[in-house]
């Protein structure tokens, strides 16, 4: 009754029952006597069985149907007895321990039940592990499989495991051992290594977060300013020839959301591609950094570009809509908006949104108004309502912003007077430096002057924004203090106005395109991105955006009686405009994103995630909506409403002059053609 001898085909995994009961031979009782203890196995085939992960058997698979074997009580010994000798193979086979369950056993159930052989320590998982059987063979010809440089050495009567890289390649019949099952030595625990950890799959909405795994070049930030820089000289070439009346900042902000959207498509495991590394960066920002770097540069250029002629007449309506018409619209905003929206914030922080939602963008609106030809003295009081409303909303905003985070502000007097007072000087006192060191470099036709008076204004401008804020004061207020003093004494010092004028519009340019591409990319993250953001946010930003309008309409009348008996006056007209042109622009996306940024490091510093951050993504998607309706309705439409309001139209005293014009040129013309025909002595005609 010995097995047959050899190598012929069988299948990769030998089923237990095969082991017990040969097909064609009856079956034979094994022998209770200890089988002997196997022979140390070659080198090679340690290494092999050292890299097997797991081996599977399968329990046995009686050919009765499962009723008849449920009523055969000859099958509970058999079943019993083969449950041993698989846990008896897989403990020779070096394992610590065999999971199997008895009860399929005994049931005999017709699915094969596999026992998974844990090893001491877990083994790094191969794409394609080689299967190692439980039956060993005798190889008396050919010595075991070696995947070392040496050669084998096992002897003719060892048992040297059988190895397969695919489940259907043939491998030797099973040899039996003399006194027993066949056996195989016990393989030496492997030695202990950690296993590869996967990589983190990371969406590509949320960015690269402080604690994050992704291999981050900080090199790639610099891609974001020149794509979009890029995008925007490509913007503007083309809404200057077939779309004039759409504003720039509006189709800036909805390029940004496109690139964000695009970037997100390759959603792959990191590390991000240098695209999605550079958004990440960039929507991850410091929010002070953002008014660092982005407000100087807007404030200062507008004020220095102001015509102070005009200003100075204009002065009082600017100061009194910027001043009580923004405490106005601020407290309004904030107290209608915590009435009407049913979220549960404290009243604070709905101030500190209607402070932000104070300030107004002029850029569009006087672009627009130049283009247009209409009122110097509409377009003075827009632009100086801005800067001095910017000022006063930033002071309402750290007022009300450190209220709701519980900061102490001290006195509120004192506060104010810090605010308002102390920015102001630092930046008159950076002005007067400027004025003086241009009337240093005042050689004409000199490129080396041309260059000093160009870097001292940016210095100005950077320099009396920190120095206000590093004093605890408003640094918005300080800058355009600086600014209205260069304007003021600076100008007639410039040895190049163009290319002063060229330079400092080139950095507006450069701000406002980068500033509302960055607000359009954390838009589409906050509002199609975010966990935080609901359908009926939607719903309440427009609601936010129709109170804003409806408080800046009733400051605008109630200021009426005062604005048109102070300084130059005012019309109905020009009242209807200056309310309806009031848009919301880059210092307001600024102190917004300054929010959510602060919100954000406050929740991860307290580790309160969840609260810290939810505020902070509705306080940027109100702000940021609201900012996106006012450029698309309002600045879409203003042309046609200047138009409407008859604003372009000249007035007496400009229709009077030109005619006096025409009619002293026709009859220059006259006498110049008569002269003529006289001299070469040829008839004039009628």
């Amino acid at each position: 009754g010995a097995w047959p001898a050899g190598g012929g085909p069988r299948p990769a995994r030998a089923k237990v029952s095969e082991l017990i009961e040969p097909p064609d031979r009856p079956a034979r009782v094994p022998s209770r006597a200890r089988p002997p203890r196997p022979k140390k196995c070659s080198g090679a085939a340690e290494e092999i069985r050292d890299k097997e992960p797991a081996l599977p058997i399968r329990a046995p698979s009686a050919q009765p149907r499962r009723a008849d074997r449920a009523r055969d009580p000859a099958m509970a010994p058999r079943a019993l007895f083969a449950l041993a000798l698989a846990l008896g193979a897989a403990r020779l086979a070096g394992a610590d321990l065999a999971e199997v369950d008895p009860d399929d056993v005994l049931r005999g159930n017709d699915n094969e039940t596999y026992v998974r052989l844990v090893s001491p320590s877990p083994a790094p998982t191969v794409s394609k592990a080689p299967t190692v059987s439980l039956v060993p063979t005798r190889s008396p010809t050919s010595p075991a499989p070696s995947t070392s440089p040496a050669p084998s050495t096992a002897p003719t009567d060892s048992f040297a495991p059988s190895t397969s890289t695919s489940p259907t390649s043939p491998e030797p019949a099973p040899t039996p051992s003399e006194n027993g099952p066949p056996s195989r030595p016990r393989a030496p625990s492997p030695k202990p290594t950690e296993p590869t950890p996967e990589p983190t799959k990371r969406p590509i909405n949320e960015g690269l977060d402080d604690d994050s795994d992704c291999d981050l070049k900080p090199y790639n930030a610099l891609l974001f300013p020149f794509v979009f820089l890029l995008l925007g000289a490509c913007t503007m070439q083309l809404t200057s020839k077939f779309a004039p009346n759409v504003p720039y900042t509006v189709l800036m902000l909805i390029e940004g959301c496109l690139v964000d959207w695009w970037a997100s498509l390759d959603d792959n495991d990191c590390p991000f591609n240098p695209m999605q590394q550079t958004l990440a960066i960039w929507a991850h920002m410091n929010g002070d950094l953002i008014l660092y770097a982005f407000l100087p540069a807007l404030l200062f250029g507008d004020a220095m570009a102001i015509n102070m002629h005009v200003f100075k007449g204009a002065f009082w309506q600017c100061m009194w809509l910027a001043t009580v018409g923004v405490l106005a619209s601020a407290y309004v905003t904030g107290y209608v908006a915590y009435l009407s929206t049913p979220y549960d914030h404290p009243p604070s922080l709905y101030l500190t949104m209607g402070a932000v939602l104070a300030s107004t963008d002029p850029v569009a609106i006087v672009a627009l108004l130049n283009s247009v030809g209409a009122s110097t003295v509409l377009t003075v009081q827009i632009t100086g309502e801005s800067l001095f409303n910017d000022g006063v909303s930033m002071v309402l905003f750290k007022l009300f912003f450190d209220t709701y985070r519980g900061k102490h502000t001290g006195s509120l007097p004192k506060f104010l007077v810090q605010q308002f007072l102390v920015g102001p000087l630092i930046g008159i006192l950076c002005g007067g430096v400027t004025v003086f060191w241009l009337s240093l470099a005042t050689r004409r036709f000199s490129h080396e002057h041309a260059t000093i008076q160009l870097v001292v204004t940016i210095c100005c401008a950077y320099i009396s924004y920190i120095l206000a804020e590093l004093a605890d004061s408003s640094g918005v207020l300080g800058t355009v203090s600086a600014g209205l003093v260069v304007a003021w004494r600076g100008w007639p010092l410039v040895v190049e106005p163009e290319a002063l004028e060229s330079v400092w519009e080139f950095l507006e340019h450069a701000g406002n395109t980068l500033i509302f591409a960055l607000v359009g990319v954390i838009t589409r993250r906050v509002a199609f991105g975010s966990r935080y953001i609901r359908r009926r946010d939607f719903f309440y930003a427009f609601i936010l955006y129709l109170i804003v309008e409806l408080a800046r309409l009733a400051m605008i009348v109630a200021s009426f009686p005062i604005l048109s008996n102070i300084g130059y006056g005012c019309s109905k007209a020009d009242a209807a405009f200056m309310w309806y042109g009031g848009l919301r622009g880059a210092v307001g996306l600024a102190l917004a994103m300054n929010v959510h940024g602060e919100l954000r490091r406050d929740a991860n510093d307290e580790k309160n995630d969840d609260d810290g951050q939810k505020v902070g993504f509705i306080f940027l998607f109100m702000v940021a909506a609201v900012s996106f309706l006012t450029m698309t309705v309002n600045g879409t439409t203003s042309r046609w409403v200047v138009n409407r309001l008859g604003l372009v139209k000249a007035s007496e005293a400009r229709l009077r002059l030109r005619a006096r014009v025409k009619e002293s040129i026709e009859k220059h013309a006259v006498e110049g053609y008569e002269k003529g025909c006289l001299e070469h002595d040829h008839d004039a005609e009628e």
